[in-house]
């Protein structure tokens, strides 16, 4: 009997429904199962409508630095509900443009969780499934504390949907998620205090920016707790408590909003995957560098379902595209390298990298050299009376190619884009430096970064 399609894609997020609509494309019969909405994390409750929030705290950033440019205005208050609202208006209708769009190819939508019943099977709201090929997609979900009273937090999608702005938040972990939204917070009024279990926050990132960036936010009023513990969370009359240890000394932190933001992981459960035949080492599932899993070489692995690659949007939309193109083409597959993908922290001044810092240059045994820039005095910094800024770029030693970049400031979120396309080109500092940039521009500081 034939399968009931060539491709079922599990997951209607960026990378699914990247990989469902090539392999439509080339005329394959294609279904996506999801059992929640159709669109995935980023535009429905994660990237979207964050930035939608960091918007927010970019304009009183600016107006609270207006004095320095000779403009005199009064306090800025923020107007929760309305912010709430506003980020609605970019939410609403998405996931219905995304069924149209699916119906539209020719994909069908499958209505449920899916869980797998055999190696080439899985059922669907009650009905078996068959295919030739499976992509599993099914994105990440926030980690568990793991700690007394964890009931009394909220996640990342609890934050997006808080009703009133928390006087008082404690963000427990030192990641993406805690950085950004404490610097909204910490703009609109909030006391705010990340507590990170590590020595420092932002682990991935280059340490010396991190350590710029934290003196920052130390300057808002964010306090920063490393090598902290968080030891349970109570409701009591006035509010919530944070009970953390830090240096062997239990601390009490009062709270109105308490946000878990220790993480995400694979969306696993309930996917039975050992009936796929498919053994989870660690959490994580055997693929190689095509996204093929090694156990069975009828899945592939696409976006947050894969837990070593980076939980990012366009990651997951290259991710997925490229599983098309491997599934359309076993003979002549690619291969993924990740390099040249840059990740940005939108705090104020943001935060971006590309490629190797100076650690993982040294954990690899790359003979380097790290130039690094204070641009704190520099003219593009002070015309926008920006409160940091610094750059170190990692140049191989003797033909000085780019192997990264990180950068703290007013436009790092655009410029490392130059740096990425640097490196997965092969390009120099030299071929950088001969580059012309307009001028004024944040990218004219490239030639002055090397």
């Amino acid at each position: 009997m034939a399968d009931d399609y060539d491709l079922l894609v599990i997951g209607a997020g960026n990378a699914g429904l990247a990989a469902a609509g090539a392999a439509r494309a080339a005329g394959w019969r294609v279904a996506v199962a999801e059992a929640r909405d159709v669109g995935g994390t980023c535009p429905l409750r994660g990237c979207v409508p964050k930035k939608v929030l960091v918007a927010a705290a970019e304009a009183l950033d600016v107006i609270a630095r207006a004095g320095q440019h000779g403009i005199t205005v009064g306090p800025a208050t923020l107007d929760w509900a309305a912010l709430m609202a506003r980020k609605e208006t970019f939410v609403a209708g998405v996931p219905a443009d995304f069924e149209r769009s699916l119906a539209e190819k020719g994909v069908d939508l499958l209505r449920g969780r899916a869980r797998f019943v055999a190696p080439d099977a899985v059922e669907v709201a009650g009905a078996r499934v068959t295919a030739r090929r499976f992509v599993v997609a099914v994105g990440s979900t926030p980690r568990r504390l793991g700690v007394p009273g964890e009931e009394h937090c909220v996640d990342s999608e609890g934050f997006l949907e808080l009703p009133r702005r928390p006087e008082r938040a404690v963000f427990v972990g030192g990641g993406v998620i805690s950085m950004e939204f404490a610097h909204v917070l910490a703009r609109a009024g909030t006391r705010v205090t990340v507590v990170q279990r590590g020595p420092r926050v932002l682990p991935r990132f280059d340490a010396p920016l991190v350590d710029e960036l934290v003196r920052v936010g130390a300057g808002l009023g964010i306090e920063t707790l490393t090598g902290a513990t968080t030891a349970g969370v109570e409701r009591r009359a006035d509010g919530l408590v944070v009970r953390v240890v830090v240096d062997g000394a239990e601390r009490e932190l009062p709270a109105d909003a308490v946000v878990n933001a220790v993480g995400r992981a694979p969306a696993y459960e309930g996917l039975d995957l050992p009936r796929a035949g498919v053994a989870l080492v660690r959490g994580r599932p055997a693929v190689d560098a095509t996204l093929r899993c090694r156990d069975n070489p009828r899945l592939w692995f696409a976006g947050d379902a894969l837990p070593d690659a980076p939980q990012l949007s366009p990651v997951a939309t290259w991710e997925g595209a490229a599983v098309a193109h491997n599934l359309l083409h076993e003979d002549a597959p690619r291969s993924l390298a990740y390099d040249a993908v840059p990740a940005c922290v939108y705090t104020l001044p943001a935060l971006a990298t590309v490629g190797a810092t100076e650690a993982s240059a040294r954990d690899r045994d790359l003979d380097v050299e790290v130039v690094d820039r204070d641009m704190g005095a520099w003219r593009s910094t002070r015309t926008y009376a920006e409160r940091a800024a610094r750059s170190r770029v990692v140049l191989a030693r003797g033909d000085r190619r780019v192997l990264g970049a990180s950068i703290l400031g007013h436009g790092a979120e655009d410029i490392i884009h130059v740096f990425a396309l640097a490196i997965a080109r092969g390009l120099t500092a030299d071929d950088l430096a001969a580059t012309v940039f307009a001028y004024p521009t944040f990218s004219s500081d490239i030639r002055y970064m090397i």
